[in-house]
C-alpha cells in the first residue's frame, strides 16, 4: 500500500531515540485517526511516543481506575450484545456486560441504556430509509478493520509495523462492496469534519483487513483475519448523536461534499491528505505542556513541564491508581457531589441544563476583555468604544454587562505603562511528583511588571466583595494562582508578583491584591485548597452525595441523576 518514501511525507525522517525515561524497541506503530488532524491539539513529542507502542516508560505507571473513565464503554458493549444477536433486550444485553456495568456509576449506566436505545432506533430509520434507494443495508463487522504495513526489516525510523485504525461502530454489506463507519457522539450528531480527518477513516475502512489488537497486549501486533475479504468499491462515514438520536452522513467542512467515496477517489484522498500526516506524526519532536501530559510515558523526565513537590496537599496514595490531571474547577465539582464530578468533568456526559444570565453574562464579558487585553500593544480599554451588543445576551441583559465593562476601564491593566507581555486565558501546568498529579490552572490574564507576573482573575457579581480571606475560600482559584507564583512556576521574581481579584458590578469595581511572599498568604491558600485536594484525592466511589445547600436543579447531571431528581422534586 505505502513504500517506505512514501511514509516520510514533508521533512526529514528521524532516526527514533527513546526520550529519557522511556525504554522499548520501537518497532510497532499504532496510529489512531485523532493524530492525523490539521487541529489536533497536545505535544507532538507525546503522540510520537505514544504511537509507538512497545516503548514504555520506564518506571511503570498504573493504569488502575476505580470507576469506567470511558463515556463510551457500556454502550459500546451493549451495542456489540444487541447489534451481533447475542442479546434481545437492554436488560439482557446489561446482564451481559456486567462486568463493564459493575464499574460505572448508576447514572452512567442509566445514561448508557438510553444512548444504546436511541443509537439503535436510529440506525433502524437510516436501513429502512435506504429501501429502494442506490445504497444497500448494511450490517455489524464482527472485527475491526486496520490498515497493515509490514516491513521485514525496520526502515529509517526503526519501524517494522504499521497499523492505522479508527474508532466507531463499522459495517459492511451483505456483497462486501460497502463499508461504513459511524462515529458516535455524546450529544447531536456532527454535521461536518475536516477533509483530511474523513480522508484518513476512509482511507482506514478501505485498505482496513478485519483483525483484532489482543486485550492484554497492546504492544503486540494486531491479529489479521487468515482470510481477509475483497476491498470494497464504496466507503461512506456517519455520525450518531446519541442524545439526540439521529444518524447523518458526514460532510467535509472545507468543500461540503458527503464522505461517501468510491475506491478511486479514496486512493487520491489517501495520498493528497493522508500520508503528509503520517510522517509529521512519526517525526516531530516538538514538546508542547498540556492536559495530555498526565498520559505521556516521558511526563517524570520531561524539559517542559515544571515540577513542584508537595504544590497542593494530598495524603500518601493508599492503592495504585492512574495518573490523574487536575483544576480548580475539577475540585468544586467534586466539593459540590463527587458523582457530579465523575459524570462532568470526567465522563463529560451531556448536559440539559440551561445556562443562567449570570453565567451568560460573565462569559460574554470575559469574552470581549479577552479580544481587548490579548495585546500589549492595543489602546487601553477606557479609550475603545462600549460593544452595541455581546454575542449570548438578550437586549434585557446587556445594559448591566456593559455597566460592568464601564467599570472594568477605571481598573484596566492596559493603562498601566510598565505592564507587558499580557497573556490571556492562559494555561499553566505543573507535575507534582510527589502525588503523580499534573496540576492545571487557567488563568484569566497574566501579564508581567517590573520584573514580577501578575495573575488578574475577573468575576462579575451583582454585590459587593466579602473580606480578603473569604474571597480566597470562595475563589479558590485565587489560592492556586498564589502557591503558582510562590512556587515559580509562572517565572519572575516572586517578591513583584501579585495576584488581582477583579470584581465588576453594574454599578462599579474592586481590585484585591494578594501576596505570594507573604507567609499567611501562601499557608491560608494550602489551607484552602487543602479542603478540596484531600478528599478528592481520596475518593474512589464518586456516589451522589451533594454537600449541604447544593442545588441539583443546576447540575449538568441532572438528568441521568435519580438522587438529584428526588432533591430537586423535594426543592419544590
Amino acid at each position: 500500500m505505502l513504500s517506505p518514501s512514501r511514509l516520510q511525507g514533508v521533512g526529514t525522517v528521524q532516526p527514533w531515540d527513546n526520550p529519557p525515561g522511556t525504554v522499548g524497541v520501537g518497532r510497532l506503530a499504532r496510529i489512531p485517526v485523532r493524530h492525523l488532524r490539521d487541529e489536533e491539539p497536545g505535544c507532538p513529542m507525546n503522540r510520537a511516543l505514544s504511537v509507538r507502542r512497545d516503548v514504555f516508560a520506564a518506571e511503570r505507571v498504573s493504569s488502575k481506575t476505580p470507576r469506567e473513565e470511558f463515556p463510551f464503554a457500556l454502550v459500546q458493549e451493549l451495542l456489540d450484545q444487541l447489534e451481533s444477536g447475542a442479546a434481545q433486550s437492554i436488560e439482557e444485553a446489561m446482564e451481559r456486560c456486567s462486568r463493564t456495568r459493575s464499574r460505572c456509576l448508576p447514572q452512567h449506566v442509566t445514561w448508557s441504556a438510553a444512548a444504546a436505545e436511541r443509537y439503535l432506533d436510529a440506525r433502524r430509520r437510516d436501513q429502512e430509509s435506504r429501501d429502494g434507494a442506490d445504497v444497500p443495508r448494511t450490517f455489524r463487522a464482527p472485527d475491526a478493520w486496520i490498515a497493515f504495513r509490514t516491513l521485514e526489516e525496520p526502515d529509517e525510523r526503526g519501524i517494522t509495523d504499521y497499523e492505522r485504525t479508527v474508532w466507531g461502530r463499522q459495517y459492511v454489506s451483505d456483497d462486501a462492496t460497502l463499508r461504513e463507519l459511524v462515529i458516535p457522539a455524546k450529544g447531536g450528531a456532527k454535521e461536518r469534519l475536516p477533509l483530511p480527518e474523513l480522508a484518513a477513516v476512509a482511507s482506514v475502512l478501505y485498505y482496513g483487513t478485519p483483525a483484532r489488537i489482543p486485550s492484554f497486549e497492546h504492544h503486540s501486533p494486531a491479529l489479521r483475519h487468515p482470510a481477509p475479504p475483497p476491498r470494497p468499491e464504496r466507503v461512506r462515514v456517519y455520525s450518531a448523536g446519541l442524545t439526540e438520536g439521529r444518524v447523518r452522513l458526514l460532510r467535509t467542512t472545507e468543500t461540503d461534499v458527503f464522505a461517501d467515496w468510491t475506491a478511486e477517489e479514496i486512493m487520491d484522498l489517501h495520498e493528497q491528505h493522508v500520508v503528509p500526516r503520517l510522517g509529521r506524526v512519526l517525526d516531530s519532536r516538538e514538546r508542547i505542556a498540556g492536559a495530555h501530559c498526565a498520559g505521556c510515558k516521558a511526563l517524570p523526565e520531561c524539559s517542559v513541564v515544571p515540577r513542584v513537590p508537595a504544590l497542593l496537599v494530598f495524603p500518601p496514595p493508599t492503592r495504585p491508581r492512574k495518573r490523574r490531571t487536575v483544576s480548580v474547577s475539577d475540585l468544586r465539582a467534586h466539593h459540590d457531589c463527587p458523582a457530579r464530578y465523575h459524570l462532568t468533568r470526567v465522563l463529560k456526559l451531556p448536559s440539559s441544563v440551561q445556562e443562567n444570565e449570570a453565567v451568560r453574562r460573565g462569559r460574554a464579558v470575559d469574552r470581549w476583555l479577552n479580544v481587548r487585553h490579548a495585546s500589549a500593544d492595543a489602546p487601553p480599554c477606557r479609550e475603545v468604544p462600549l460593544p452595541a451588543d455581546l454575542p449570548g445576551l438578550t437586549d434585557d441583559e446587556l445594559a448591566p454587562a456593559l455597566g460592568m465593562l464601564r467599570a472594568h476601564r477605571a481598573r484596566c491593566p492596559l493603562d498601566n505603562p510598565a505592564a507587558t507581555r499580557f497573556r490571556p486565558q492562559h494555561r499553566v501546568m505543573a507535575h507534582d511528583p510527589q502525588s503523580d498529579v499534573m496540576v492545571i490552572a487557567s488563568c484569566d490574564l497574566v501579564y508581567e511588571e517590573r520584573g514580577g507576573v501578575v495573575v488578574r482573575e475577573t468575576k462579575t457579581s451583582a454585590f459587593p466583595p466579602g473580606g480578603r480571606s473569604v474571597l480566597l475560600e470562595k475563589h479558590p482559584q485565587l489560592a492556586l494562582s498564589v502557591l503558582l507564583l510562590e512556587a515559580g512556576v509562572l517565572g519572575g521574581d516572586s517578591r513583584r508578583s501579585r495576584v488581582e481579584l477583579e470584581i465588576l458590578r453594574p454599578d462599579g469595581v474592586s481590585l484585591e491584591e494578594f501576596d505570594p511572599g507573604d507567609e499567611g498568604t501562601v499557608e491560608h491558600a494550602r489551607t484552602v485548597l487543602a479542603s478540596y485536594t484531600v478528599p478528592w484525592s481520596v475518593e474512589t466511589r464518586y456516589d451522589a452525595v451533594p454537600r449541604p445547600g447544593y442545588d441539583c436543579t443546576g447540575c449538568e447531571a441532572l438528568s441521568w441523576c435519580a438522587t438529584g431528581k428526588e432533591r430537586a422534586t423535594a426543592a419544590g
